[in-house]
């Protein structure tokens, strides 16, 4: 900044010598640092009495002149755009001379002008703002009409180090620069002034501008720059008369304070009337840089639910998602408030149309550990009640999402502590803050939970599944007949243990945690007509089985999805396509289930969790006796693919009753053979040479007793065993004395024992109506002792079971 404008009393090339030399004594800082005070009289001779005799006049006079020379000269020769100048300028003592001309306003004030402009500059090091904190000047009277703009400048410098803007709201200097940033008696045309002659009124509101911009820097500060005042006297600033840099200025600072705004931000901004010029300088029309500035703005006013209608109405919700689309990693600010717009339902619309939907899924699917990632699933829970909305965010892939995260927080693998995103409520009062915390499940005020009803273990109810809203009206009457049918076991939930500061949120009646909004997205998937495309797959069963037996306290409301899903008749075949079953009976039943990981459950949950897992098996063995329940297994086990198969196979033994129907699918099916897969076996491990072997293993699976079989079923979520199991220990088919061979259509031959398949000569015992007729009737089978006997279209997997029962197997399994 040039010297001029406060040059012309004195001229340095007029001023006599002090020393006499010809040479400019100005090109020495040690000479300029000499002459900015009297010497051996101090600072007091600056005001010396001007009745004084005339020597003493001279003598003033002199000084004076030198005192400029000495300025100017520091200003243009030492310092100026020299960080190394302001360095050795600080170093050879300068600040304290320099500093003591500011203690006297009462001298002329082209010295106070150039001294300020002097101090402003020096300002721009650290080291300088340090020495000049200590030395107290912050509390010097800076309100002089002529010397308010380097004042200002040096105020804003000083206010770069938090220790120099504590000082400065604490000595009182907020209100003078308000003062500058006023504008009462300014042209009545803002854009008179040209570039090349500014406006010294419209020079000194941008300095103050940018010197609130630096006082902003502590939600502290801002709540107290707001309450005195600030954002109603800095918002006429940024209409388009005032020239570019005052407007930038004034925006600025109004973007700072802005930051995390809260109730007293937000009765400000109501009060000044600033939303419709920030929307008119959003959309454009002023620039790039004041657009981006803006957008910035609005979005930090989000933070209110008051002013988010009115920050929607101005078009801007389209702008906050191009913004995340673009650089989502880079536009948290944009992002935040795309979130919080959810809450409204006038918003919530404006979020839908311009793609916010895709835009809250794709950041939560590529970057699902960032803190902002909670936010996303938060706003998720805003569209609950909107049918579309919940398609649509079924569709984009929501639930995995879901169920990772809750996997996530059984784990351990993060804490909202630490997650929190404190931007949000950083300029709240206490109470506002409690409020902010508790709404984001961080805290909770202590506030009694309300007693769970405790029902019979054999209490059973007629409870009809709510179909979805968002299914259509034909498949909610196709299914309403069938689900009405089912009868859904209660269980017997021991009471919760009362967690403290226990908050409910209204669409979550119990204590809100940090999976709640996860639990409750995946509950109201579940009440959809057909929530099994969605919900029900093996990564998702397993997600939600790890949370209930790996979390100290899992909610009761994932106890309800899961009765919820095994009631439905649309789940139950992807529950027996996807072995769920198997997952269900080994996590929840078996008291040496669960997964490879230090326990943390207590015994009160281990029994809640072994009650929903006898209670979900019972569910599901009431569907399988039903016609439409015998139907699903036996287009599964015929027409299914061979995991599809295996799974079912597997699921029998738990969920099926119905002898019959386990010797049609266990046998005539071939289940027992893909039973036998998921054990280790496969064709390689038989020895085509001995079948025997391969019966002993079926007979194993056979003779097995109900627990022990289902035992076995671990291994559709663990690796298979590396060693095969214990065969029976004895197994009447394997020792049987075999005197006949039977030869299948693929050239395997598989040992027998005649009595045993065809019955004793000459007696009514028979083992089987066909092998009695083949081998003791008139075929030319039974007169043949050595050959072979062929047997038709008949497999391994279908012949072996039933040559297992003729031997004496599995008689109390099949009576």
């Amino acid at each position: 900044m040039a010297a001029s404008p406060v040059q012309g009393d004195w001229k340095p090339s007029r001023a006599p010598s002090r020393e006499g030399h010809p040479s400019s004594p100005e090109s020495s800082l040690t000479w300029c640092l000499a002459h900015l005070s009297k010497p051996g009289s101090g600072a007091e001779h600056q005001g010396h009495d001007k009745t004084d005799s005339g020597g003493g006049r001279d003598t003033d006079k002199r000084f004076r002149a030198s005192q400029w020379r000495a300025l100017v000269a520091i200003r243009t020769q030492h310092i100026k755009g020299d960080k190394a100048g302001i360095a050795r300028f600080r170093t050879l003592g300068g600040l304290r001379p320099l500093l003591e001309v500011l203690k006297h306003p009462e001298c002329s004030r082209k010295i106070l002008d150039l001294a300020l402009s002097i101090l402003a500059n020096c300002c721009t090091e650290l080291e300088t703002r340090v020495e000049v904190r200590k030395m107290d000047i912050l509390k010097r009277n800076v309100a002089l009409e002529t010397v308010q703009n380097r004042a200002a400048r040096a105020l804003g410098n000083l206010a770069m180090d938090p220790e120099s803007s504590v000082l400065i709201h604490s000595a009182g200097g907020v209100p003078l620069l308000l003062l500058c940033v006023s504008l009462s008696s300014a042209p009545s045309s803002p854009t008179a002034a040209s570039p090349k002659d500014p406006c010294p009124k419209l020079e000194c509101a941008q300095s103050a501008a940018r010197a609130l911009l630096y006082l902003s820097d502590t939600p502290s500060n801002r709540l107290s720059l707001l309450t005195q005042g600030t954002l109603p006297a800095l918002a006429p600033l940024i209409a388009p008369e005032y020239p570019q840099g005052l407007r930038r200025a004034a925006l600025r600072t109004l973007h700072e304070l802005t930051r995390g705004c809260g109730v007293e931000c937000a009765r400000e901004v109501s009060r000044s009337g600033v939303l419709a010029q920030l929307g008119v300088m959003a959309s454009g029309e002023s620039g790039k840089p004041f657009e981006e500035l803006a957008l910035k703005t609005l979005a930090n006013m989000c933070s209110q639910g008051c002013l988010r209608p009115l920050v929607g109405s101005l078009g801007v919700i389209h702008k906050f998602t191009e913004k995340v689309k673009r650089e989502p990693l880079k536009s948290g600010v944009f992002f935040k408030a795309l979130c919080l717009c959810c809450k409204e339902a006038v918003n919530r619309a404006k979020v839908k149309e311009s793609g916010g939907l895709e835009v809250l899924i794709s950041f939560l699917s590529a970057h699902q550990t960032h803190p902002l990632s909670r936010l996303a699933i938060l706003a998720c829970v805003d569209f609950v009640f909107d049918e579309s909305a919940m398609e649509q965010l079924q569709e984009l892939g929501l639930v995995p999402l879901l169920v990772a995260r809750l996997v996530e927080l059984t784990r351990g693998e993060e804490t909202f502590s630490e997650k929190m995103d404190l931007g949000l409520c950083s300029s709240m009062s206490p109470t506002e803050l409690l409020s902010w915390l508790v709404s984001e499940g961080a805290a909770t005020p202590q506030i009694q939970p309300s007693s769970s009803t405790i029902s019979s273990p054999t209490k059973t109810t007629q409870t009809p599944i709510s179909p979805s809203k968002f299914s259509s009206p034909h498949r909610r009457r196709q299914r309403a007949h069938s689900a009405a049918c089912l009868t859904k076991v209660t269980l017997d939930i021991p009471p919760s243990v009362p967690r403290s500061m226990a908050y409910h949120h209204p669409y979550h009646p119990e204590p809100w945690t940090p999976e709640s909004p996860i639990l409750l997205l995946l509950s109201r998937f579940s009440h959809a007509t057909d929530p099994s495309a969605a919900l029900v797959s093996s990564d998702i069963m397993s997600g939600l089985l790890y949370y209930l037996t790996r979390h100290q306290d899992p909610s009761s409301r994932c106890f309800r999805i899961l009765c919820r899903l095994s009631c439905n008749p649309n789940c139950l075949q992807a529950l027996v396509r996807t072995g769920s079953v198997a997952l269900i009976h080994h996590h929840l039943c078996q008291k040496d289930g669960g997964f490879e990981e230090e326990e943390r459950e207590t015994d009160r949950v281990k029994d809640k969790v072994e009650q929903l897992g006898v209670a979900l098996l019972n569910n599901l063995r009431v569907q399988c006796e039903s016609g439409f329940g015998s139907g699903v297994l036996a287009h599964v086990m015929l027409s299914g693919s061979e995991s599809d198969k295996m799974s079912c196979a597997l699921s029998l033994p738990l969920i099926c009753s119905n002898k019959s129907l386990l010797k049609k699918l266990l046998l005539d099916s071939g289940g027992l053979l893909l039973a036998m897969q998921p054990l280790g076996y496969d064709n390689s491990d038989v020895d085509e040479d001995n079948p025997a072997e391969y019966g002993k293993l079926i007979s194993d699976l056979l003779n097995s007793s109900h627990s022990g079989l289902t035992s076995q079923l671990q291994s559709l979520a663990s690796p298979p065993p590396s060693k095969k199991p214990r065969l029976a220990d004895s197994c009447p088919y394997g020792v049987s004395d075999f005197d006949v061979i039977l030869l299948l259509d693929n050239g395997t031959r598989v040992p027998a024992n005649r009595e045993a398949v065809a019955g004793v000569e000459g007696t009514h015992r028979v083992g089987s109506e066909y092998f009695r007729a083949l081998m003791r009737g008139g075929f030319e089978e039974a007169h043949c002792n050595t050959e072979a006997i062929h047997i038709k279209d008949v497999s391994t997997g279908m012949l072996l079971p039933v040559l297992h029962y003729l031997h004496g197997n599995a008689y109390d399994a099949f009576d």
